[in-house]
């Protein structure tokens, strides 16, 4: 995948997860739920957060993890597990808890992960 498109901070965060041991399936949808039940816990006690972006890229994830064959190849689950890895990551390049834009750059690199894999059809009905 090319990083350059990113903003410097993402890149080198990016780069950083994409370069992880892979983990299990099941231990991303955990990962996943997790961090989408944090995100349900907080939602009416934390202003700056843009709690419906935040959705979005939830539902993506979970779209992406759920695209995965049984038996997945090696690129297609580095690239859904840095997906989810960049998502749950609060401290990211743009802090998720304290900015209204703080889930926008988890929202670029989860689209652009889409997009490497040839599954532009996702962000149709996403929501």
């Amino acid at each position: 995948m090319d990083f350059s498109q990113f903003e410097p901070n993402t890149r080198r965060i990016a780069e950083q997860l994409a370069g992880e041991a892979l983990v299990s399936v099941k231990v991303l949808k955990d990962e996943l739920q997790q961090y989408c039940d944090e995100i349900d816990s907080h939602s009416s006690s934390t202003e700056f957060v843009d709690y419906d972006v935040a959705k979005r890229i939830a539902s993506l994830c979970w779209k992406l993890v759920e695209a995965l064959p049984a038996r997945p190849e090696e690129r297609q689950h580095r690239l859904t597990q840095l997906a989810i890895n960049y998502f749950v990551l609060a401290e990211d390049a743009q802090d998720d808890n304290y900015s209204l834009a703080g889930f926008e750059d988890d929202l670029q690199v989860v689209t652009a992960v889409i997009d490497e894999l040839g599954l532009s059809h996702l962000l149709d009905d996403a929501g």
